[in-house]
Parts: structure tokens; C-alpha cells; sequence
């Protein structure tokens, strides 16, 4: 009688749940995580806890084989959600609406903000907290510090860059992330902020470097553009192509910061 007592009560709380539409508690240590965010697949990766699934933007900082990508960006297929029995999920600020539906099935969810390169020991920190990883976190944190210590240059003119993003005229300001990597490296971007200039503004900014992603100009190009000709960077060839995996948010960023020196000399 006590059994039968017991199981009708554990199927009535359970019909109560399921009626409420409560979620299940997400685990307080999450160990299979999908990933929609490229720094968090990185980080993640070197502290041992590489994602159990990421969507298509994170190939580019998976180990090799990748995990499983399941979507791009928010539109994520949430049959293999469950299908791979995900717990966690790292997902970008701007990304509430996917938040809310992974914590609505019982995921519990890390909000990654903008990456900076001063904000980055600390998300370090943050996911090492996420994953139960704290001291190869705290680890990390430190290396990569005392690394950008011995790597970061305060000259006392920046050199003047100017760096194109995608088309002509958009420019990397100095407050993005972009930014933070040339003044590491001992440059200056001709904008404050990310945006558009006119070729005018360029050629009057007068860059000592221009900078361009692999696959969307070509020094020949840029160097014909009307006005350029007598600018530093062109009139001493000094036009460089970057691989995009150097400017992705939070994936190299020790290593793009020696790109820009040794190009910068």
C-alpha cells in the first residue's frame, strides 16, 4: 500500500510539473555545452572543456575534429539540442531570445559580452566558473597577462594606421577590438570609432600602415584609389594583408598582436 501510495503521488507531481510548464533545474556544472560564441570555444578549449556542439561561426577556434555544428548563429536546431543531450550553453549578449529558450529546456546559459582585450583574463575567469575549471582558469588568466605584458608596446609616437574592414572606406576605430590589438602592437587607428571615411580624410590622416583582409582587397587596389598615391603606407609599400582568423574576437590574440609588430617595424 505504501508503495502504490508513493508512486501515485511521484506521477501526480509530476503531472503538476509538466502542467505548470516548469523547466527542469539546470545543472549547476554543465559538461556538454554548445557554444555560440567564437571566444568561448577557445577559451573553453584550453581549459579542457571543449564545446559538445557550436554552431557554424565557431569552426574557425574548434580543435580539430570539431564538435558537431548544429545551426549558425541563434538558428540552432533544438532536435539536436536534445539529441546531444546539451546542459550549458555560452551564447553573446545580443543573443536574449536564444538565452531564454535554452534556459527554458534546462540548460544552464553563460552571456559572453563584446570582446576586448582588457576585458579578456576576466571572461577567462568567467567561463572557468561556468565549467568548474577555476584554478586552469586562474591559471590561464595569469599566462596570458604576464604574456601580453612582455608583448604590448608604449612608444612614444603610435604609428598611424589605417585598417579596412570588408570595403573601402570602413575603417577599425581605436575603441574596438581591432583597435586594442594595434595599440598593443604599438599602432594607432586614424578613427576613434569604427566606421566609414572618405578617401580625403584618408589621404589627409596620412597611415604609415594600411591594413586589409585577406580576400577582400589587394595592395594594388588601394594603392590606385584616387588621392592615396602620396600617402606613407602607399608610397613606401607598406600595404598589408591580415588572415581574419587574427581579428576574430578573442580567438589569437597574442598572436595577432605580434603580426602588427613585426609588420609595423
Amino acid at each position: 500500500m505504501w508503495a502504490m501510495a508513493t508512486t501515485k503521488t511521484v506521477l501526480l507531481i509530476s503531472a503538476a510539473v509538466a502542467l505548470a510548464g516548469c523547466s527542469p533545474p539546470p545543472p549547476e556544472t554543465p559538461t556538454r555545452i554548445l557554444s555560440l560564441s567564437t571566444a568561448a570555444t577557445r577559451i573553453l578549449t584550453d581549459l579542457g572543456t571543449p564545446p559538445a556542439a557550436i554552431d557554424e561561426y565557431s569552426l574557425i577556434a574548434s580543435s580539430a575534429p570539431p564538435p558537431p555544428v548544429i545551426g549558425r548563429g541563434t538558428a540552432i536546431s533544438q532536435e539536436q539540442v536534445v539529441e546531444l543531450g546539451l546542459d550549458g550553453a555560452v551564447v553573446w549578449y545580443y543573443q536574449a531570445d536564444a538565452a531564454k529558450l535554452f534556459r527554458d529546456r534546462g540548460l544552464r546559459v553563460e552571456t559572453i559580452r563584446t570582446t576586448r582585450l582588457s576585458d579578456f583574463p576576466e571572461q577567462i575567469i568567467r567561463l572557468g566558473e561556468f565549467t568548474g575549471r577555476r584554478e586552469k582558469a586562474r591559471q590561464l588568466a595569469v599566462e596570458f597577462r604576464r604574456k601580453l605584458s612582455g608583448i604590448s608596446l608604449h612608444p612614444p609616437r603610435p604609428v598611424r594606421v589605417y585598417f579596412e574592414l570588408y570595403a573601402p572606406g570602413k575603417a577599425a576605430g581605436n575603441e574596438s577590438y581591432i583597435g586594442d590589438l594595434l595599440r598593443a602592437a604599438g599602432g594607432q587607428s586614424i578613427l576613434d570609432q569604427t566606421g566609414l571615411t572618405g578617401m580625403e580624410t584618408l589621404a589627409e590622416a596620412a597611415p604609415e600602415h594600411i591594413f586589409f583582409i585577406e580576400g577582400f582587397a589587394n595592395a594594388a587596389e588601394i594603392s590606385s584609389r584616387p588621392g592615396l598615391s602620396e600617402v606613407p603606407a602607399v608610397k613606401n609599400g607598406r600595404i598589408h594583408p591580415v588572415p581574419r582568423r587574427l581579428i576574430v574576437e578573442g580567438l589569437a590574440p597574442l598572436e595577432a598582436i605580434d603580426f602588427f609588430k613585426q609588420r609595423m617595424r
